[in-house]
């Protein structure tokens, strides 16, 4: 066999356990799932390796391991996962080190993740209170087609809502100009 055969039959092995453990997934045998995602992910297969670092992350099937989880995440991230960057930014996001959660969501988008965008409109929204920063990020979640449904109307609602708030913040600082004698 040569190489060329020998990778397109790891490649068609790691596939083939990973369509077995999607099957099993959908059968709510989440156990037999995450032993077969994990051996198709040691094949080096990146839908795998993102579906092991989740399991691990949110306990689905098997004992919850952040480590475990961040390892596997990122081990899809190294072969151009977005997701990946994303669920990493939000393990950081939960553990309050925002600016990790930020790099990470920034990592997400680079690589195609729009999600990340409302990610990140949260951020300056919730943490910083900076609607003007927020309002380009909710656009592009707005506009993007790879986004859930539920996301876009939230993100339209908060869109809405931001505006609203900097055309407030706008009349406040006009009329403080004006009390002032400034113009």
């Amino acid at each position: 066999m040569t190489k060329r055969q020998v990778a397109h039959s790891r490649r068609a092995m790691s596939e083939a356990l990973f369509v077995r453990g999607a099957e099993q997934e959908e059968l709510g045998e989440m156990r037999s799932a995450f032993h077969l995602f994990m051996r198709a992910a040691k094949a080096g297969h990146r839908g795998a390796q993102l579906n092991v670092g989740y399991f691990y992350d949110t306990g689905l099937g098997v004992r919850r391991n952040r480590s475990a989880a961040m390892y596997w995440y990122k081990r899809a991230y190294r072969r151009g996962d977005g997701s990946a960057a994303n669920n990493i930014g939000t393990i950081w996001r939960d553990e309050k080190k925002m600016r990790r959660a930020l790099a990470w969501f920034e990592k997400a988008i680079r690589l195609g993740n729009d999600g990340s965008n409302f990610e990140i409109a949260k951020h300056y929204l919730r943490n910083e209170h900076d609607p003007a920063k927020a309002i380009e990020y909710l656009r592009k979640v707005c506009e993007s087609q790879w986004v859930a449904d539920t996301e876009v109307e939230e993100a339209k609602r908060l869109l809405r809502e931001a505006n609203r708030e900097l055309k407030r913040l706008g009349a406040t600082a006009a009329e403080r100009r004006t009390r002032l004698g400034q113009r």
